[in-house]
């Protein structure tokens, strides 16, 4: 029997181990503890005992394990099984962090029970993405129990933070660490059309938010201040509502979101995947969030995903030209101009589908679904939203998004992860590391 077939057979023969570890670490409520609306105190640590259970799986791959944070509660984990020399190095990286799961009381089954039958394991974190890490560790294990020596060194990393765009105290902070390869894997998951898709590509992923400040009034005013608007603009208003102010910018990046479908594009993603999102919106009358008075305060919150290869700041700058567009038109806005911000900033990331890495790992996703469901040449496609893949490539380190798990189930109830696709996922991992690093 060949290492290859050796190894597969092992990961079948830890199917039942795995499905057990995995239900443990889904059990384990390791939600993102600065989410918004969430108690830090009640949360912070969930990571770590996650991070915990990983290192006893790593250890048992004959892993050297390292557990570290940038702040208390909140650890990284990192092992690394030494090749023997003379092959290429390889990361596993995925995170250990959830989102919350207070609708509870909606799911089949309690989100933090790691509830499995027969096909499918069920929880928060099942597919987005502990199902992912801990494919990764068994994979590991498998070749380790199989008495397969690799050339380069596998590191398995396991990361806190990247549910809230924390990459500083997660995927960073390890790369940071000096615990760098030749290569990554990150185990996201990636069946948005088909199971197990090859994702070797990221949007960039900006936060917008825009406040508008107006004038409050009687809601019965509303009348006399847009007849005062058409009839005489340059006199002191009675009233100006922040809310029709916010939504004037908001139609006009409505049309430039449809400009883009022309101008922002990427040949590995399809027209139309780089949009300006309205997501939140928050207005009112800042003494009294009431119809009884016309609205003076109005955010909004858009993502802006745009393609990796563009400038942040030519993509920021067009965004402002719109809204300064509007703010010229309109008398208010000219005297007291939106306020707009970026809170937060994902780059986009990509390795070529040419690259060696992304064709190993394509063709040990091929190989290793021989006869199952999921057989045939997986789809490539860039992954639709932000991950930790920019942090690789930006380090010089070419990047692949595989994991299980149907995009579709993140963050949603009844989030729930297919058992086969979790194995297949696991027998693809140790196939990769075995063709990337090298077999002594």
């Amino acid at each position: 029997m060949s290492d290859a077939a050796q190894v597969l057979a092992r990961v079948d023969g830890l199917r039942d181990e795995l499905v057990a570890t995995l239900a443990e670490a889904i059990a384990l409520r390791s939600v993102n503890p600065t989410y918004a609306g969430q108690d830090y105190d009640d949360l912070v640590g969930g990571e770590s005992d996650v991070a915990q259970l990983l290192a006893g799986v790593y250890r048992q791959s004959g892993a050297e394990v390292e557990l570290f944070g940038e702040v208390p509660g909140r650890d990284n984990v990192v092992g690394v099984l030494r090749g023997s020399g003379g092959g290429r190095s390889l990361i596993f990286n995925g995170h250990v962090d959830v989102v919350p799961a207070d609708d509870g009381a909606a799911w089949t089954h309690d989100p933090f029970s790691g509830f499995h039958d027969e096909t499918h394991i069920w929880g928060r974190g099942s597919v987005d993405m502990k199902s992912g890490l801990v494919a990764q560790a068994f994979a590991a294990r498998a070749l380790h129990e199989s008495g397969v020596t690799l050339r380069g060194d596998l590191m398995l990393q396991g990361v806190v933070g990247e549910e809230n765009l924390e990459h500083h105290l997660g995927t960073s902070a390890v790369l940071g660490r000096g615990y760098t390869a030749d290569g990554a894997i990150i185990a996201e998951p990636t069946g948005s059309r088909l199971p197990l898709s090859v994702m070797p590509a990221t949007p960039g992923v900006l936060v917008l938010r825009i406040t508008v400040t107006g004038r409050s009034g009687h809601a019965s005013a509303r009348a006399l201040m847009r007849a005062q608007a058409a009839s005489n603009p340059g006199v002191e208003p009675v009233a100006v509502s922040a809310v029709d102010a916010a939504l004037s910018i908001h139609e006009a990046l409505r049309r430039l979101e449809i400009e883009w479908e022309q101008t922002r594009i990427d040949p590995l993603f399809e027209r139309g995947q780089f949009t300006i999102g309205l997501d939140v919106i928050e207005g009112g009358a800042r003494s009294a969030r009431n119809v009884a008075f016309i609205p003076d305060e109005t955010v909004l919150d858009y993502a802006v995903f745009y393609p990796p290869a563009d400038d942040v700041a030519g993509v920021q700058a067009e965004i402002v030209r719109t809204v300064s567009a509007v703010v010229e038109a309109d008398p208010w806005l000219r005297r007291e101009p939106p306020r707009i911000e970026w809170p937060m900033h994902y780059p986009g990331g990509r390795t070529d589908k040419d690259h060696p890495l992304c064709q190993a790992v394509i063709s040990a996703r091929q190989d290793a679904a021989t006869g199952s469901a999921f057989s045939g040449l997986p789809d490539v496609r860039p992954f639709p939203s932000a991950a930790d893949l920019p942090w690789f490539t930006a380090a010089g380190i070419p990047a692949v998004g595989m994991g299980p798990g149907n995009l579709a189930m993140a963050h949603a109830v009844d989030e729930r992860c297919a058992i086969e696709e979790i194995i297949c996922a696991t027998k693809a991992y140790a196939l990769v590391a075995m063709r990337w690093c090298g077999v002594r």
